[in-house]
């Protein structure tokens, strides 16, 4: 039998996969916590139904996801968020926001009054909770990508959304695979030699689902939307796997540092639905040959700027090309606090490690 890897024939594409940290990952997340004075502020425009209502039962409702891309060729930046509405018969929504403030080499800075990055749509969705969202660059660096989101109350999948600026985020596909109730609500995906790995979990089974796709398998063409969802097959013959990631995370990312070793962030407050609660970044290592999530190394406190952001709702990660490491976060809620008209917003915090 001829193997995949004797009948491989690479194309001349650039496929997208996440930078390394320029140093071993604990030395990273170090520095994060030790330059917690370099953190900086934005706002993204939010709306006042994102806000928490006291009277009513909409303070149940929050943000649950946030991503972000890499710096466009434009200078800018885009922000991804997930807003999860709980009462029976409400939608979810998934709002996206451009950042066209001041940057240091991808890291955003901070003016006064805040950045305010305008909304360019909130997309309400046939889900209540879309949990966990993480983003995946274009094919050869086209200022475009590619949203997953994990579908939790409702209808228990993956959804996938297509998007370049100018343009509103569209579904593109759905992962199809039967996932039972109460999940999922965590996603992580990145390329690892020539094969994408994603893992589709969730904290209330303890379990996650792996798939892969060979690259030029889920790229079929070098142009922008030819992701080919259907390209993900279930990793055989055991496809289920252990999740660890426990205790109130509120969001996970793949990263791998500057040794070549891959892990798994868990970005988790203390208590776990508390804006104002302690911070921390879980690590467990990840192989993927068998695949495998380790039980929690080690956990590093972050300390945000004063407010109301934190791992209770949202957390995610970038990689510079540089190698540094960016983490963010955002409030909960929308407060009425935006500098002129922008009214209620939502404050994103980001933290470099150098």
């Amino acid at each position: 039998m001829t193997s995949s890897a004797e009948i491989y024939e690479p194309r001349d594409c650039d496929y997208p996969q996440s930078f390394a940290t320029a140093r071993d990952l604990e030395t990273e997340l170090q520095g994060l916590a030790a330059n917690h004075s370099r953190c900086t502020s934005m706002y993204l425009d939010t709306v006042e139904g994102m806000s928490n209502d006291v009277l009513s039962t909409e303070g149940e409702d929050h943000h649950q996801g946030l991503a972000r891309t890499h710096k466009l060729s434009d200078g800018s930046i885009y922000w991804f968020l997930s807003h999860s509405e709980t009462d029976k018969g409400d939608k979810g929504s998934l709002s996206l926001y451009r950042y066209g403030g001041p940057t240091q080499v991808e890291h955003i800075l901070q003016t006064s009054p805040l950045t305010v990055a305008p909304m360019r749509q909130n997309l309400l969705i046939d889900e209540q909770h879309p949990s966990d969202i993480v983003f995946l660059p274009e094919v050869d660096g086209h200022d475009a990508g590619y949203l997953f989101v994990t579908e939790e109350y409702v209808h228990h999948r993956l959804a996938v959304y297509r998007w370049e600026p100018g343009h509103d985020l569209v579904l593109h596909g759905h992962l199809r695979q039967g996932f039972p109730a109460g999940g999922p609500n965590f996603v992580f995906i990145d390329r690892v030699d020539h094969e994408y790995y994603l893992g589709v979990a969730s904290s209330n089974w303890g379990w996650g689902k792996l798939f892969t796709a060979r690259d030029q398998d889920l790229f079929p063409r070098c142009a922008k939307g030819a992701l080919d969802v259907d390209a993900f097959r279930a990793v055989t013959p055991e496809s289920w796997f252990p999740f660890p990631v426990s205790g109130g995370a509120s969001q996970n990312k793949l990263v791998r540092d500057a040794t070549g070793r891959w892990f798994l962030l868990g970005f988790r407050a203390d208590p776990s639905d508390d804006p104002n609660g302690t911070d921390y970044v879980d690590v467990y290592e990840v192989t993927f040959a068998p695949f495998r999530i380790s039980f929690r190394l080690y956990s590093v406190h972050i300390s945000f700027r004063a407010g109301d952001t934190g791992f209770a709702s949202t957390g995610t990660h970038h990689v510079e090309p540089s190698g540094r490491l960016l983490v963010s976060s955002s409030y909960r809620w929308s407060e009425d606090e935006g500098p002129g008209g922008s009214s209620f917003v939502s404050r994103v915090d980001e933290c470099p490690s150098s």
